[in-house]
């Protein structure tokens, strides 16, 4: 039989970092205890909501947790309906994912190993399927000399890498680089890429931002300069990466609050007040925004955000993605000799198998991201179920009649969302970094956006101890000193 979950065991060891050791009681004694516990609002059900409201439940704080939408989890989705419970979001994690691997271990939720990618896949460049192997003498690659041997996928990390300056994860916010927060294509360019290279880049849903010119150069660096160091164990969720925080939500206090889309919120002198949609009114005497700077642009803020930190709510751009998922008939990849995954030149971009622990295909999935997603999400249902099977068929004519769409997934459609995940645009990070996650009044700000360290489901965590250490010191149970950086 499972030991049963304890509060106060699982807050001691959710995280091997200082900080959580401070927070959490063993560096900085027990709960104090107060006639009447500050209390807090976060903002957000996803991992770093809750795991904020974790935190600081954890010290005695009385903490109530806003949902805009009907489930709990955020960006981390398990599509439960669908054969295999692919995800939606928050693909896989991994050994490096150290806070979220001890919360899931306190939490007694099971991770198990992941597959990964498949390790072959076909190529369809300008109207041409052709293999791997064949790709450097293929009529399709249009590439310089220099880079014929390179497959389109490893075009963008072939060129930042080899001059990458960046010693670790957190070296990106340093004033010394910011001469290279320029736009993406213009930096690519000066490392030699030539024009074909340059819209294949954009072609890449593993790239993380919406296109080349209008990414800092800066960022993309960044997420190279992390990828260096390879996940030696990926791994996800047993039975879907939303078991955990369902689980995260399940041992709070206080029930998350659902449907309850904030439309304003004001600090006062003495706390804060949020109002939303369905004219619920909440009152606090802080409040946590976990909400992406995509959907916290709608909420009025009295009083008004200061200028910079304003501007960043506003114009901090965030990655349109889109998922098509496809059941399939017969295994037309046996058919026609062609491995079953993709990567093409269409606003498809990849098509990817979805495999089950013995490795057999259970459905497909086409991920699409930046301007071709938003060309998929300016489509209606009809137009958009027409424009696949037919793109479909031309890459792969086998697919003709053989699959059909089970769902899709836009992250930049989602009103609670409105793509899935932020990057910088050229310029932003020494304009913003520093400034867009400072609390301001009795409004404190957490979210992956927000994170310096880390990437992924792991980001969130990172801001949730962030933001929680600011608000303990500020009402004296955690010393300045000790707060996360």
């Amino acid at each position: 039989m499972l030991k049963s979950w304890n509060r106060r065991e699982f807050l001691w060891g959710v995280s091997q970092s200082a900080l959580a050791l401070l927070v959490m009681g063993r560096a900085s004694g027990q709960v104090v205890a107060a006639s009447k516990p500050t209390s807090v609002l976060v903002l957000g059900a996803g991992l770093s909501g809750l795991y904020t409201a974790l935190l600081l439940e954890a010290k005695g704080l009385s903490v109530t947790v806003l949902e805009a939408r009907d489930r709990v989890g955020g960006r981390v989705h398990t599509l439960d309906d669908i054969p295999g419970k692919p995800e939606a979001g928050a693909q896989a994690l991994s050994e490096r994912y150290r806070r979220l691997l001890a919360l899931a271990e306190r939490l007694q939720v099971p991770t198990e190993p992941s597959l990964g990618l498949d390790k072959e896949s076909l190529l369809y460049i300008r109207g041409q399927a052709v293999l791997p192997k064949d790709w450097a003498i293929s009529a399709a690659n249009h590439l310089a000399k220099s880079e014929h041997s390179l497959l389109p996928q490893e075009l963008l990390s072939h060129y930042l890498r080899k001059h990458n300056p960046l010693e670790n994860a957190n070296a990106w916010i340093k004033s010394k680089y910011s001469d290279i927060d320029i736009p993406l294509d213009k930096y690519l360019r000066a490392q030699g890429a030539s024009n074909e290279a340059l819209r294949l880049i954009d072609f890449n849903p593993a790239s993380l931002f919406n296109s080349i010119n209008t990414t800092s150069a800066l960022w993309a660096l960044r997420n190279d300069q992390r990828a260096q160091t390879r996940s030696q164990h990926p791994m996800h969720i047993q039975s879907g990466n939303s078991r955990l925080p369902e689980k995260m939500a399940a041992s709070l206090k206080s029930p998350v609050q659902l449907n309850k889309v904030v439309e304003s919120i004001r600090s006062q002198a003495t706390g804060v007040k949020v109002y939303c949609s369905n004219g619920s009114k909440f009152d606090a005497d802080y409040a946590v925004v976990t909400l992406p700077f995509s959907v916290l642009r709608q909420v009025e803020i009295t009083p008004p955000l200061p200028k910079i930190q304003a501007q960043a709510v506003q114009e901090l751009p965030y990655t349109a993605v889109t998922q098509i998922r496809f059941q399939v008939g017969h295994p037309f990849w046996e058919t026609d000799g062609y491995p079953p995954m993709m990567w093409t030149d269409s606003l498809l971009e990849s098509v990817l198998p979805v495999r089950d622990k013995q490795g057999w295909v259970q459905s497909l999935v086409s991920w699409a991201t930046g301007t071709n997603a938003k060309q998929l999400d300016a489509m209606s249902a009809d137009t958009l179920t027409k424009y696949v099977t037919s793109e479909l068929t031309r890459i792969r004519p086998g697919t003709e009649e053989n699959v059909e769409i089970l769902h899709v997934v836009s992250w930049g459609r989602d009103p609670y969302a409105l793509g899935a995940y932020s990057h910088f645009a050229p310029g932003q990070i020494r304009r913003f970094q520093d400034k867009m996650a400072k609390p301001w009044q009795r409004i404190h700000f957490a979210g992956e956006h927000t994170a310096i360290a880390s990437g992924g489901m792991e980001s969130a965590l990172e801001s949730g101890e962030r933001v929680s250490s600011e608000i303990l010191a500020r009402i004296g149970l955690l010393s300045p000193q000790a707060q996360a950086p």
